[in-house]
């Protein structure tokens, strides 16, 4: 066999249990280290092993069960953090979501004065995938400001801006209302930097009063109300995968 077959053939523990949902992939090697994963009815503390000599893997006396890919869209309330951890008075979006949701990973993230769609899933590797920049995944938002619309301001917007020495660029803006000095924005990003939109408006002097995410990649917000969550259909789930070329990373053995 080949080197390069060889590499395809292995596989970390870690991320099988990750991707099965049984916790992250630290937390996952420190199961493995201490001895809490059983491959194939001995106790394994490697990290890597070969796909094709897995039968069976127990996590404290627990069978893993191998999952299909799962996409939910979320429709996240200001005032919640979009991590699971929590610092200070902080509260996350994860507290909100029904028992029967199995563990997963948010795609993409919201400021907690941001709102509107999350997608969560419990496979990593797809939100790996839509929150990659080089991968150019559409997001749209829907911005209301305060503030006076410079002179040349939709050229200006538009072309590649550095603020504190940080590079912005694809950055796609229509005003769809504006009446004295609040505005109305939709906006389109195709990196996803931290607290973009607001680093942005803020460059131009306006105020952000709202801020909403309405589409993230093949998935639009719609009329999902605040607060609640919508599995994605398994059907429309396999043609996402298929169109940006995602195995299903769930089966791996």
């Amino acid at each position: 066999m080949k080197a390069q077959d060889k590499l395809k053939a292995k596989i970390r523990l870690s991320k099988i249990l990750s991707h099965s949902g049984v916790c992250s992939r630290r937390e996952a090697e420190n199961l493995i280290k201490n001895g809490h994963v059983i491959v194939n009815g001995s106790v394994f503390k490697d990290f890597v092993l070969d796909k094709k000599n897995i039968e069976t893997i127990y996590v404290n006396n627990k069978k893993i069960q191998k999952q299909e890919t799962r996409l939910w869209c979320f429709n996240k309330p200001i005032g919640y953090v979009s991590s699971n951890r929590e610092q200070k008075n902080q509260i996350s979006l994860f507290r909100l979501l029904p028992s029967k949701i199995p563990r997963v990973v948010s795609i993409g993230r919201l400021d907690i004065k941001s709102e509107g769609l999350m997608i969560l899933t419990n496979n990593p590797s797809v939100s790996d995938f839509l929150e990659k920049p080089t991968n150019n995944i559409c997001r749209v938002y829907i911005v209301n400001v305060i503030g006076e619309i410079p002179e040349g301001f939709l050229t200006s917007v538009t072309k590649k801006l550095v603020i504190d020495g940080i590079i912005y660029r694809n950055f796609k803006l229509d005003i769809l209302n504006s009446k004295k000095n609040k505005h109305k924005f939709k906006i389109k990003l195709f990196e996803g930097k931290n607290r973009e939109i607001r680093k942005i408006m803020n460059y131009f002097k306006f105020k952000v009063e709202r801020l909403k995410r309405v589409e993230y990649g093949p998935l639009k917000l719609g009329e999902l109300k605040i607060g609640k969550i919508l599995e994605i259909k398994e059907e429309k789930v396999k043609i996402i995968l298929k169109r940006f070329g995602i195995s299903d990373e769930n089966y791996f053995w």
